[in-house]
């Protein structure tokens, strides 16, 4: 009788720090142990080779969450800073595939007895996607990795109906609907539309954003088979929005390799993304943005992935985008705003663009951190922002006398007290602008985080991403409902102590 393989991580993404379980049956009476070996894609040799005894019902049940982090890194650092021309940016394109936040693997099968293999493995064909993400404890499998990805019914060959538009690889809840917009939006473009909502994002003109997102999308029916990959995100719609909401300027950025992206080289090509390729990283923010220039007069811009769709094309769902595509993943809508000034028509109350800075605005810090799905998320906050010097000395008492003389003196310059070593911290306090209940939550993931970046707009530090760690050790929610107009306040340290001089 063979190992079956009965319950398998969740496809086609899990996130490495969560329960990621493999349950066996198939054993024999005369069989002793179930046998597991995991490998990475492409390598011959297992990471890992477990055996584990049967259960009551004959199964054995691995968790390999340790294993698989550690096949996972983080984000780099100073990934926020993509596309940003002024020599700190990572590199100098406008997206970027995954890196070591991404992990592939294969699981090879069989069963043991008194420390020799009954047979050989048998490895399975099946590849598994982690990412370096983390999930609550009772999401197995996880089901809610669907959200991220898009599913499409592909009706007629190269022709695509959207039904499910995915959310990038973001703890951004800050959604609202194409009728909310403000502006003309529905009808410029060829009357594009987002019936699944349009995530926004406050920001400041000197602000650096990235947004990730699994570009892979999943077909559900039509003339290819059930369940197999499309092709990815063929490229980003970016429009520009005046005071008046009408769309001034609209670009299309190829996602292509020689762009940073892919799998594509040529637009067009249409290939379906595979290994690193499945996540794709865009430099989103108004100070790295990802094409051509931020016009003085945009007021708001949004960033539409799009697949490649034929004009001849009709779709259900979605009016297609002018040129090329439809949307199967959220639209991002990035308002320039300094402050948030609430209305008093709503309740609770909705953000509104004010381009103007106060006078009583500080010069603003903006923080990044490894979100819950691995990757990046951006905030800044715009109010006081203070430093404090914090200093540990460890001082030794030496005689002032000098007894290698004539006779005895004292210089009265002689130091008595005298510092061997010290620790210099930095220490920040910085405070955000009024908030929504959304933005809140956003806030939320950072403290969760165990990865902070803080970028100074001025001062030694400024326009650099420095790593810091939160001094903050918990984390109050506010609501609107609870405390109205609430602001949050961030205590942290540099990452890093100054190096200071012997006394």
């Amino acid at each position: 009788m063979a190992v079956n393989i009965e319950q398998t991580p969740y496809r086609p993404f899990d996130m490495a720090y969560g329960a990621n379980t493999i349950t066996l049956n198939g054993i024999t009476p005369s069989q002793q142990k179930y046998a597991l070996q995991i490998f990475v894609v492409g390598q011959t040799t297992p990471i890992a080779d477990i055996r584990q005894s049967p259960n009551r019902y004959a199964r054995a049940i691995f968790d390999i969450q340790n294993i698989l982090q550690t096949q996972i890194q983080p984000t780099i650092d100073n990934i926020d800073g993509l596309h940003y021309s002024d020599g700190f940016a990572q590199q100098n394109t406008r997206m970027q595939i995954a890196n070591g936040e991404l992990a592939q693997y294969q699981i090879a099968v069989t069963t043991e007895t008194n420390g020799q293999l009954d047979s050989a493995f048998v490895t399975s064909p099946t590849i598994y996607t982690v990412l370096g993400g983390q999930k609550e404890y009772w999401q197995v499998p996880f089901d809610e990795g669907a959200e991220f990805v898009p599913i499409i019914d592909a009706t007629a060959v190269g022709c695509t109906d959207i039904n499910f538009a995915a959310r990038p690889l973001s703890d951004n809840v800050f959604t609202i609907l194409d009728t909310e917009t403000g502006d003309n939006f529905l009808t410029a473009n060829g009357g594009y539309s987002s019936p699944a909502g349009i995530d926004v994002h406050n920001v400041s003109l000197n602000d650096q954003c990235t947004k990730s997102f699994w570009q892979t999308p999943f077909r559900v029916a039509g003339p290819y088979p059930a369940n197999s990959a499309a092709q990815g995100i063929e490229g980003f719609w970016i429009l520009q929005v005046g005071l008046s909401g009408s769309v001034f300027n609209t670009s299309f950025l190829a996602n292509t390799q020689s762009n940073g992206g892919g799998p594509n080289i040529t637009l067009g090509q249409g290939l379906i993304p595979s290994g690193n390729f499945n996540v794709l990283t865009l430099a989103t923010g108004p100070a790295n943005f990802p094409q051509g220039t931020l016009s003085s007069a945009c007021t708001h811009y949004y960033i539409v992935p799009v697949l490649y769709t034929p004009l001849t094309c009709v779709t259900d769902e979605q009016s297609q985008v002018p040129v090329m595509g439809v949307s199967a993943w959220r639209t991002q809508r990035y308002n320039i705003t300094h402050t948030i000034e609430y209305s008093n028509v709503t309740d609770p109350p909705t953000p509104s663009v004010n381009q103007t800075q106060p006078c009583n605005d500080y010069p603003h810090i903006q923080f990044a951190w490894l979100n819950s799905e691995g990757y990046r998320d951006q905030f800044t906050f715009t109010k006081r922002n203070e430093k404090k010097i914090n200093t540990t000395r460890n001082n030794f008492l030496k005689e002032v006398a000098d007894y290698n003389d004539t006779r005895y003196t004292v210089d009265k310059q002689s130091r008595g007290f005298t510092t061997y070593s010290q620790a210099i911290k930095e220490v920040w306090e910085a405070t955000s602008g009024y908030m929504n209940d959304e933005e809140a939550q956003l806030l939320e993931s950072m403290f969760k985080s165990p990865s902070v970046n803080v970028r100074f707009s001025v001062g030694e530090y400024a326009n650099q991403w420095i790593p810091i760690n939160l001094i903050s050790s918990s984390y109050t929610e506010k609501t609107y409902r609870k405390d109205r107009l609430f602001q949050y306040t961030v205590n942290y340290k540099l990452a890093s102590n100054i190096k200071s001089q012997r006394g």
